[in-house]
């Protein structure tokens, strides 16, 4: 498979308020720090009107990346016009194993030829956390299971689907989530497991699936959860999780990609509010390339279209530009998969055997 590497990407993420872009948002994406788009419901109400959203943003900036949350299931922004892939869940109770992986590869490629189709570059999936609880509030059934073999074999399958169909899938939550009960986006998230135990079980797929993918170096996905017995910061923050440990987990060092900056277990250190430039600085330091912040948080501010306020006044500070201008020749590339010819007979077979699960 052909690829492209990108350099010198901001590394910020950011949302939009609607389905086309303001003239604030216009300069916004224009700004050196904005490395990315990530697409919400929001934004999106038929294909080709999000064809012509996405068509505008990149004719402002064409170093950038558009990206989405398309697991499947309940994690899906874009339905109306697209597949409505299976959960995770529902391709691990597939009895055939065969068929299990099967599924897993075509809906990877589903997924990604129908992004592909729209210019949309990364998808943050799949989930590759051990999921030990049933009642777990934040996977529930995003999952492939608590197997971490399984995990990986089914995991494995999604990601070359999605590779073939042109779209760079992101590893995530890691070091793993399945530890906790409770959810990142509304509390803090805390987990009294021991380095050497997680090594074995939670980090086992992030591990052997960045290796697997060596050529793309997948990105992996921070998330918000605090380890005490190893660092006294979340991983998202933390260098010890993100710089040390992971030049012993991993053979090259991974584009970690923060999950949003603006979730609560981001947002506070000691339940006290930090700045957005601090939480930044900190994710940059800990060893994450690019961030996500969205004004997802808080619904207001999204309609009254002034999210293009929000950051400017949070994010484009002159500590964070110092930062990208003295580092961002030394910061990770990212590489991008091609997707070859449109195969339309292997879309339309995968897609009537994702069908048949719903019969």
């Amino acid at each position: 498979m052909s690829s492209i590497k990108l350099k010198n990407l901001g590394p910020l993420i950011i949302n939009l308020d609607s389905t086309e872009l303001s003239n604030d948002e216009r300069k916004l994406i224009k700004h050196k720090l904005v490395g990315g788009i990530i697409i919400f419901s929001h934004n999106f109400f038929s294909k080709k009107q999000l064809c012509s959203l996405i068509n505008d943003i990149k004719s402002i900036k064409d170093n950038l990346l558009v990206t989405v949350d398309h697991e499947g299931g309940r994690v899906q922004r874009l339905l109306s016009g697209f597949t409505h892939l299976p959960s995770f869940e529902k391709i691990s109770q597939i009895k055939d194993s065969d068929q299990r992986a099967k599924i897993a590869y075509q809906c990877g490629y589903i997924g990604a030829y129908e992004l592909s189709e729209i210019d949309i570059d990364v998808n943050y999936s799949p989930v590759i956390d051990i999921n030990y609880n049933k009642e777990n509030k934040l996977l529930k059934d995003r999952t492939f299971g608590d197997n971490s073999q399984e995990v990986v074999s089914l995991a494995s399958q999604y990601i070359r689907g999605s590779l073939d169909g042109g779209v760079l899938p992101v590893l995530k939550h890691f070091p793993g989530h399945g530890r906790v009960m409770t959810d990142s986006h509304m509390e803090n998230c805390l987990s009294e497991a021991e380095f050497n135990e997680l090594l074995i079980t939670d980090i086992l797929p992030f591990k052997n699936l960045h290796q697997s993918y060596a050529e793309f170096n997948l990105p992996i996905m921070t998330g918000h959860i605090a380890y005490p017995k190893i660092d006294k910061f979340i991983t998202t923050y933390s260098r010890e999780w993100l710089t040390i440990q992971a030049s012993s987990i991993f053979t090259k060092q991974p584009f970690f990609i923060s999950d949003d900056i603006e979730m609560f277990a981001a947002a506070t250190i000691n339940n006290k509010i930090i700045s957005c430039e601090e939480r930044v600085l900190l994710a940059l330091n800990a060893g994450c390339r690019m961030i996500i912040a969205t004004t997802m948080q808080n619904n207001e501010i999204i309609k009254l279209k002034s999210s293009y306020k929000y950051f400017k006044k949070n994010y484009f500070t002159q500590n964070i530009i110092e930062y990208y201008e003295k580092n961002h020749d030394n910061m990770l590339e990212i590489v991008m998969p091609v997707r070859q010819d449109k195969d339309e007979d292997n879309y339309e077979n995968y897609l009537n055997n994702i069908k048949s699960m719903e019969s």
